[in-house]
């Protein structure tokens, strides 16, 4: 635990707190690891914010022990007698179902929101004749994690869409659609999972290597704090025959397959209040 990062904290909040629930802590290594961890992540906890389940019983953990030293009875945490932290470590493990159906939940909503992306996919294929879709994954680089929390990362994007929004770039003139999605990697941060689409019948500009100059947009808006990924074989974007029933199922299970890459690890552990983490935009087509 040597750099303070907002992304990386919450995932050690969680490793954690399974670690309890997996009766793979002691009390002693409970000792040593929880009051390092709650002095390192106060500065990241913020009023509104929404939490994973394992991260809000972490919170109350953190007040059940300030509690029990209230009155000063223990200088430390290594004062604790062991039965004390016994009944902590007990606490703990007395919320498994309450986790557990957090982390079912949060599975049931990305299956929801694969679905969604799908059907908004099939009605773009639908009302046009070719389209080229563009998977490409925004995130930050590694020496900006420290600075880079999801508030920063969700200005981005709020900035990123608004100047695909507004054309004034002719890299977007002719797009017909965004997709997207905010997702936690725990050893990378936070990242963006995006696919642009554009409308082929209305291509006035050829689309090679577009998805390079979208990143150099986004690291335009990130002012160099951004970091760009893509597939190689998706530098030319997925080409789909909106005519051809084998085209369009390949793009529809392209883009699933993506969605579903990692979701069993890559999802947040904290998320703004009220604020999407998924959407589905139509940008409208332009033919200038």
């Amino acid at each position: 635990m040597t750099t303070y990062n907002e992304s990386q904290t919450f995932c050690e909040i969680e490793n954690f707190i399974q670690a309890i629930l997996a009766n793979q802590t002691s009390v002693d290594q409970f000792k040593q690891q929880i009051i390092p961890l709650i002095k390192k992540s106060r500065r990241f906890f913020v009023d509104g914010n929404n939490y994973i389940a394992a991260i809000i019983v972490f919170k109350l953990l953190e007040q059940i022990i300030f509690k029990a030293n209230a009155f000063k009875f223990y200088d430390s945490i290594q004062d604790l007698p062991d039965h004390v932290v016994e009944g902590f470590i007990k606490y703990v493990q007395d919320q498994a179902g309450l986790i557990e159906a957090d982390y079912q939940a949060d599975q049931k909503q990305h299956k929801a929101e694969v679905k969604k992306a799908e059907r908004f996919l099939s009605e773009c294929i639908q009302q046009q004749d070719q389209l080229t879709i563009f998977p490409i994954y925004l995130g930050t680089q590694p020496q900006a994690l420290s600075v880079i929390r999801l508030y920063d990362l969700d200005l981005y994007l709020s900035a990123f869409l608004k100047l695909i929004r507004s054309r004034d770039t002719e890299l977007f003139r002719s797009i017909h659609s965004v997709l997207w999605q905010i997702k936690h990697n725990p050893e990378q941060g936070y990242y963006i999972q995006l696919f642009c689409i554009y409308a082929g019948q209305a291509q006035a500009v050829t689309l090679t290597d577009h998805a390079r100059r979208i990143g150099e947009q986004w690291l335009e808006v990130t002012n160099g704090y951004g970091a760009v990924s893509f597939e190689e074989h998706d530098l030319k974007g997925i080409s789909v025959n909106c005519f051809d029933d084998k085209q369009t199922q390949r793009a529809l299970q392209a883009v699933k397959a993506r969605m579903n890459n990692h979701a069993r690890n890559h999802y947040l552990r904290v998320t703004r209040h009220r604020r999407k983490t998924f959407d589905c935009q139509r940008i409208g087509l332009s033919l200038i």
